[in-house]
């Protein structure tokens, strides 16, 4: 501990904590929670030196001390930043990183192969652990590694790996953007047009009841398997996306389950009923009759379409779109605004109001009442600030409610100086839905409900700001995530000086000992709130507790540059048919013959492309639509 404390008070000296931001950005950008090891063995580690804690020299925060001089104007107090990094590169490295913290010791590059146990000393080296077979590109469930952390022979002496941090290598071992070089099982399908999405649809309404078929609606696959996607295995993580995107979206107090209408489980019938989707939203001041609509208005792949089978889907479901492509709906279905509208959160209203009225959580009753739990962490590795994370039970139904507080950086406050006072930098918020599964906020440092945020970090996205739901839901898979609380222990160990400082009064000692709980007891009581609601839904889903993230993962999968393959599978012709038309076709679409296209590029081309490519079939774009994409390319 005397180690750690030295490093928690070097992290509090203005300047150098920025440069272990940048230090640590490896892995900073991509994990969640905290750590309470190093990224090196622990017998690399130099013997830490005797420190005093109550030492002004050691921590300035104390009460007693005087605070230290700003930097002078001018002065450089933050180094460079280092080369930004791919979202592969940064994964790799986190996933190196858990390896060689927990297994480095006896396994790390720093070793020969002759002072490294059983001669492995490559253990944070990721494709020379594919190379010698200890992991399997795309499959961690048979990796070595993997299996050994998870039965706790590796590391030995009962020291076992965290979940999370296991996971973590999962993830990275079993995501396909990772690893290009290994074939993803290209299957040459026939290519599923719209005439034969059509059939399907209006094929499966006939046979429903009439009174029921203005709510049902359609999710597709078929563009992934036009683009080459095996109709097996390799389609499962799309098909639990699927599963997962309806119940984190749903305000149902049910789990539901998408039901396949097809021999090859491509395209999947919904009842809005089921997710409480028949209800009116309103998004961004715009009213809609129920979700879907609010979905088909956000999403540019939804298309109407007219023609004998279109038309009659049309007049059964009462819909001009009945069916969307799974991956172009969930990739704004599961962000922003529209977000949280889809799961009931009025963004008009402050988080405090939407947690108090919706949630009937009065926080500053429980704090005062002792009736929530709390744990303090300088050590987050997605935000760029400290952090208090704070548990709640929700009042008004089953469930609980999360909140993170990120401390204002430009203050530099300390989360020891004043545990209760510390000024609100911004704010992220976890609550389990009627259903069980975990739905996200994020809120700025006036309390007020944004998109996206300036201190939580995403690699994967583009401005690396994290966004709701996808950047939080993809850091949630496994549940909730417990973090080592560093704030009892220390606060508790020099309370004589902060109570004579003034900045603790004994009132608040006492509370701080009640909701400041042990780190093992904080985290008992994280997972436990884990299980019982996250994952006890998942199970009720069929879904998979462990692995990646399917939701997160189609929407970056989806996001990533259009191939030639992706752009046939979108617009429901053969490669080959597609290569064939690619001179008639936008001049931006030429790229596609050697390379690939951004996706908003296509994305910008993709109606008027379509109207092109419709001319021969049954059910085409309406004329309105084609009329309007092809004046938008003129412009």
């Amino acid at each position: 501990m005397t180690n750690r404390r030295t490093k928690l008070d070097i992290l509090k000296t203005p300047g150098l904590k920025a440069f272990s931001i940048y230090c640590g950005s490896a892995w900073l950008a991509l994990a969640c929670g905290n750590v309470d090891n190093e990224a090196q063995p622990a017998e690399e580690l130099p013997e830490p030196p005797v420190v005093t804690r109550n030492d002004c020299n050691v921590n300035p925060y104390f009460a007693e001390c005087t605070p230290l001089a700003p930097p002078e104007e001018g002065m450089d107090t933050e180094p460079p930043p280092p080369p930004k990094k791919s979202a592969a590169e940064l994964a790799r490295d986190q996933a190196q990183n858990v390896l060689l913290a927990n297994c480095g010791g006896c396994h790390g590059t720093q070793l020969t192969a002759l002072t490294a146990e059983s001669g492995m000393n490559y253990i944070n080296d990721m494709a020379k652990l594919a190379e010698n077979g200890k992991i399997e590109p795309l499959n961690s469930a048979a990796s070595l590694v993997i299996q050994r952390m998870r039965d706790g022979s590796m590391p030995p002496g009962g020291a076992r790996v965290s979940d999370a941090d296991i996971e973590v290598v999962a993830n990275y071992i079993d995501e396909p953007e990772y690893w290009p070089e290994v074939s993803q099982g290209i299957c040459e399908n026939k290519a599923v047009g719209f005439d034969e999405l059509y059939e399907i649809v209006s094929g499966d309404l006939r046979r429903e009841d009439a009174e029921d078929r203005p709510f049902l609606r359609y999710i597709s696959l078929g563009n992934r398997v036009t683009a080459g996607v095996c109709t097996d295995t390799a389609l499962d993580r799309d098909r639990n996306a699927l599963v997962k995107m309806m119940n984190m979206l749903s305000v149902n107090a049910n789990v539901g389950r998408p039901r396949p209408v097809d021999p090859d489980q491509t395209m999947y019938r919904i009842d809005l009923r089921d997710y409480d989707w028949n209800r009116s939203v309103t998004v961004e001041g715009v009213p809609f009759d129920d979700v879907w609509e609010a979905i088909i208005d956000a999403n540019e792949y939804a298309v109407p379409f007219v023609g004998e089978e279109a038309d009659d889907a049309r007049e059964d479901a009462l819909t001009a779109v009945p069916f969307m492509f799974l991956d172009s709906m969930l990739d704004v279905a599961t962000i922003g605004n529209l977000y949280y509208s889809v799961i009931g959160v009025d963004v008009t209203q402050s988080l405090d109001t939407f947690v108090l009225d919706q949630l009937g959580i009065d926080v500053a009753a429980n704090l005062e009442n002792e009736d929530l739990i709390r744990a303090g962490t300088t050590q987050s590795r997605i935000s760029r600030q400290d952090r208090v994370i704070e548990g709640h039970e929700i009042e008004r139904r089953q469930g609980v409610y999360y909140q993170s507080f990120d401390f204002n950086d430009e203050q530099n406050e300390s989360i020891f100086q004043d545990p209760f006072g510390f000024s609100e930098g911004g704010r992220e918020a976890i609550f389990t839905l009627p259903n069980g599964m975990l739905a996200y906020l994020i809120a700025n440092a006036d309390g007020n409900l944004v998109e996206d945020s300036d201190i939580l970090l995403d690699a994967r996205q583009g401005n690396y700001r994290a966004v709701t739901a996808v950047s939080c839901g993809g850091c949630h898979g496994t549940g909730l995530i417990p973090v080592v609380d560093e704030v009892r222990e220390i606060v508790i160990d020099t309370a004589l000086q902060l109570i004579q400082g003034g900045t603790l009064d004994r009132d608040q000692l006492e509370i701080l000992e009640k909701v400041y709980l042990p780190p093992a007891e904080f985290a008992r009581r994280v997972l436990e709130d884990s299980e019982r609601f996250y994952i006890s839904a998942l199970n009720r889903a069929g879904l998979p507790t462990r692995g990646v993230e399917p939701v997160a993962s189609v929407f970056f999968r989806f996001d990533r540059d259009v191939t030639l393959r992706d752009a046939a599978g979108d617009l429901g012709l053969s490669t080959a048919d597609l290569d064939d038309e690619l001179n008639s076709l936008d001049p931006r679409l030429g790229v596609l013959e050697k390379g690939s296209i951004d996706r908003d590029d296509f994305t910008a081309v993709y109606v008027a492309s379509l109207c092109a490519l419709s001319g021969v079939l049954n059910n085409q774009p309406e004329d309105a639509i084609c009329d309007a994409a092809l004046a938008g390319l003129e412009d």
